[in-house]
C-alpha cells in the first residue's frame, strides 16, 4: 500500500487520495477499529514518513535484484537514499527494524569494502554465475567496459592485505591466487619492422620490369606495385633525370639508367625532351 497520493486505477478511482484520507483520520481517531483492522491485515502503513522509506526500499530491491548489490552511484534512484541511511548506521542513529530490513536485501549494504569494491566483485560474480569459467579470466579481461582482470590482479597482489571479508567473498567464487593463476594479458603483436629504404640498384630494377613490359618508360606519376607496396616508379624516374642533369649520379647509376631506358636516358643527355617520358623539361615546372 505505498501508494502515491495521485494514483488513479484503471477505472478511475483515487486511490491514492483514499489512502491518504485513511491515515489522516486515523489521526483523528475518526476511523473504526473494523476498519483499521481490515486496512492492517492488508498491510497498510499509516506514517507518511514510513511510506515514503518504504517506497525508497522498493526502490533499492528492485535494483538489487538486477545487480546483486546495493552500491548504487548518487545519480541513480536510492543512491542517495542508502547514503542518507549508510550515514545515520554510523551515527547510530538508524531504527533496528529498519536496518533489518536492509540487511534482509543485501548484509553487506553498508559497503564494508568502499563501493567501487563491491561494484567490480558483483560484475565478476554475475559473470561467472552466467556461466563462465573462472579459469578463463585474464589481466586484460573486461566486462561492461570495466578493468575486472586488472582489478582482480591487484586483489591478487595485495591478498594478504584485503580484510578477511573480501577474501572470504573472493573464495566464494574461486577466485584466489592459489586457484586462478590468471594468465598475463594476451602480448600484442609486435609493430611490423620497417621495410629497409631500397637502393638506387633495386628501384633501377623495378624500372628495367616496367620498360620491358609496357616497351616505354613510365610518366611522371605512375606508380607500380612491387612486394606488396607500392612504388612511385614515375617520380623516381623524374628525380633521377633531374639529378643527373645536375651532375649528382655516379658514373655506374648513369650507365645502369642508359642500359634501361637506351635511348630515352640518351635524349636527356643532349637537352632533348625525353623519346617515351613525359617528365616536365628543364626549366619547366611539374607537379
Amino acid at each position: 500500500l505505498r501508494v502515491p497520493t495521485d494514483y488513479e486505477d484503471a477505472y478511475g478511482y483515487r486511490l491514492g487520495t483514499f489512502i491518504d484520507g485513511q491515515r489522516t483520520a486515523r489521526r483523528q481517531d475518526l476511523l473504526t477499529e473494523d476498519w483499521t483492522a481490515e486496512l492492517d491485515a492488508l498491510g497498510m502503513i499509516w506514517d507518511d514518513h514510513e511510506a515514503t522509506w518504504q517506497g525508497h526500499l522498493t526502490t533499492i530491491t528492485a535494483f538489487h535484484t538486477e545487480h546483486g548489490h546495493l552500491a548504487i552511484p548518487l545519480h541513480q534512484p536510492g543512491g542517495q537514499f542508502l547514503i542518507s541511511q549508510r550515514a545515520l548506521a554510523r551515527n547510530n542513529r538508524l531504527h533496528p527494524d529498519r536496518q533489518a530490513q536492509l540487511a534482509a536485501i543485501d548484509p553487506h549494504w553498508t559497503l564494508p569494502h568502499g563501493p567501487d569494491w563491491h561494484r567490480k566483485y558483483h560484475l565478476l560474480r554475475r559473470h561467472i554465475e552466467a556461466g563462465y569459467s573462472p579459469t578463463t579470466l585474464r589481466r586484460d579481461t573486461v566486462i561492461d567496459e570495466v578493468k575486472v582482470g586488472s582489478w582482480l590482479h591487484r586483489q591478487f597482489s595485495t591478498w594478504n592485505q584485503l580484510a578477511p571479508g573480501q577474501r572470504d567473498l573472493l573464495a566464494r567464487l574461486q577466485l584466489t591466487p592459489t586457484a586462478i593463476p590468471l594468465p598475463p594479458a594476451r602480448r600484442m603483436s609486435p609493430p611490423a619492422a620497417k621495410r629497409p629504404r631500397r637502393s638506387f640498384e633495386q628501384t633501377a630494377q623495378i624500372l628495367r620490369i616496367f620498360v620491358e613490359h609496357w616497351n616505354r618508360p613510365p610518366g611522371a606519376r605512375e606508380w607500380v606495385e612491387a612486394d606488396g607496396e607500392r612504388v612511385m616508379i614515375g617520380p623516381w624516374l623524374c628525380k633521377t633525370r633531374a639529378k643527373r642533369n645536375a651532375g649528382q649520379l655516379t658514373s655506374e647509376q648513369d650507365d645502369l639508367m642508359a642500359e634501361i631506358l637506351k635511348a630515352d636516358w640518351a635524349a636527356c643527355e643532349s637537352g632533348e625532351r625525353p623519346l617515351l617520358g613525359n617528365c616536365p623539361a628543364v626549366g619547366e615546372s611539374g607537379g
